[in-house]
């Protein structure tokens, strides 16, 4: 039972899934800050790295802690509400709970509140989780990711220092720091510590404890109008999504399938196309945008056509071909900027490398428009995801062979990895020093499997 615990806890939702349970030496499944305490103190007298574990939904393999003895501590049981402040707009929440289990309890006190991050894995993906990937979905246009969803956050050290970092104003670069070792809290002021580093830091700055997050009431429902939009090529698609971005229209939902495979994806769907619920006073704009662009069909569609058109959007990723089965080789290319103008190139070029390393390419889909971080500046683009038909000889060096195409190929066409799960390849980014400096002063014992892995090491976590 016990080694089923350290196999389970090991999981990840990734295609890094090789896990040998003896190296999690020791799994913590703590209830309370002090129980987090005892965990990190034992991993610091037996000086082993510590990994911490949300709800594992993420396609990183960041919280498998690599092919290395380790600790474990997984928040699955740090589920705790301290405090729900309608009046102010927050809530004070443990890391363990999932976006669907806190919406659920706000809701039951007061109807028409919510916590607006929503990925696609909110049933399962944990609040501190999402703090450490900086998760959004398909509110993120509007209500941004996880990180313009937090006003403070509390993580403990290797020395069990408390560190609080609060926000200052909407300047997420700017945050006070409040911690038990006045020597450390100045350290890290001077290092100018914020939000923007814990977000997307993976957990390799220490465990968190608490979040503090905001809450809001819903929007007073208005009149909304649902479209299809149709592009003839993937260029005209790309400058769709420019145009959007461009004139900054508030989408209350925006959804694309550039590339379908599957007959009863593409015939319904004809793409590339796109799903999008807006305020009705933008019809005109929208309209506009479209008509600008040469040979894209602009329809108004009523609600029953916009719910089977997203119904066929949400079940893709779970759609295998008529013969054989779909992968996730590599989940998420943030494409956004000039880039949006030569859609048509990148795709045709990610498509070349996946048949290079025998990969059918065989659906696209994503966010968009969408935002994200990247070196800690947001971006306004697409968050694309694709599926993969796995080839016959398929064997752990063809996969990883795969990854390492798609990462040079993202190089190549200057795609964002997002979220940044191919981490030897990060090792140039602004994002890669900043933690690095960080770990510097809070200790190195944190996941350092993301900061310091070789190829080698990552290619032997793929089954």
């Amino acid at each position: 039972m016990e080694r089923l615990n350290r196999y389970i806890i090991g999981s990840n939702a990734s295609i890094f899934q090789k896990i040998d349970p003896t190296k999690n030496v020791e799994v913590f499944l703590p209830t309370n800050e002090e129980e987090i305490k005892e965990a990190i103190t034992y991993a610091r007298e037996k000086n082993l790295p510590i990994t911490t574990k949300g709800g594992g939904s993420g396609m990183s393999g960041a919280c498998t802690g690599g092919v290395r003895n380790k600790v474990v501590i997984s928040t699955m049981r740090l589920k705790q509400i301290h405090e729900l402040n309608f009046g102010k707009g927050y809530a004070i929440v443990d890391p363990g709970l999932t976006a669907d289990e806190f919406n659920e309890k706000i809701q039951k006190k007061q109807p028409n509140w919510k916590f607006f991050v929503s990925p696609s894995s909110r049933d399962i993906a944990t609040l501190g989780g999402m703090m450490s990937t900086d998760g959004g979905g398909n509110d993120a246009w509007l209500a941004g990711t996880m990180v313009d969803n937090v006003l403070s956050v509390e993580f403990f050290d290797i020395n069990n220092n408390k560190i609080i970092v609060e926000r200052i104003d909407d300047d997420l670069s700017k945050s006070k720091i409040t911690c038990d070792d006045k020597n450390l809290e100045k350290q890290l002021i001077d290092k100018g510590l914020s939000l923007l580093d814990i977000a997307g830091s993976h957990g390799v700055l220490g465990v968190v404890s608490k979040l503090k997050v905001m809450i809001k009431t819903m929007p007073e429902a208005g009149k909304e109008s649902y479209a299809v939009i149709h592009a003839n090529n993937l260029n005209n698609f790309g400058k769709i999504i420019y145009g959007l971005i461009e004139h900054d229209i508030p989408l209350t939902y925006g959804e694309t399938i550039v590339e379908a495979r599957h007959p009863d994806i593409s015939g319904p769907t004809n793409p590339p196309m796109f799903i999008l619920k807006y305020p009705t006073e933008y019809d005109e704009k929208v309209q506009a945008i479209c008509n600008d662009i040469n040979k894209v069909d602009f329809t108004s569609v009523d609600l029953e056509e916009f719910e089977v058109m997203a119904e066929i959007r949400v079940k893709m990723a779970k759609r295998n071909p008529p013969e054989g089965f779909q992968m996730a080789l590599f989940e998420g290319y943030g494409i956004y900027g000039e880039n949006l103008l030569r859609f048509e190139e990148i795709i045709t070029t990610i498509n070349a490398s996946l048949m290079k390393h025998t990969f059918t390419p065989f659906i696209k889909f994503g966010h968009a428009p969408s935002v994200y971080y990247e070196d800690n500046k947001k971006i306004k683009g697409i968050i694309m995801h694709s599926r993969e038909k796995r080839p016959e000889n398929l064997t752990p060096k063809v996969v990883f062979d795969g990854i390492v195409g798609c990462v040079e190929t993202c190089e190549k066409l200057r795609i964002t990895p997002k979220p940044e799960h191919k981490w030897p390849f990060q090792k140039t980014t602004e994002k890669h020093k900043r933690l690095i400096e960080l770990t510097d002063v809070l200790g190195k014992q944190f996941n350092p499997f993301l900061l310091e892995c070789s190829l080698e090491e990552l290619a032997e976590l793929v089954l």
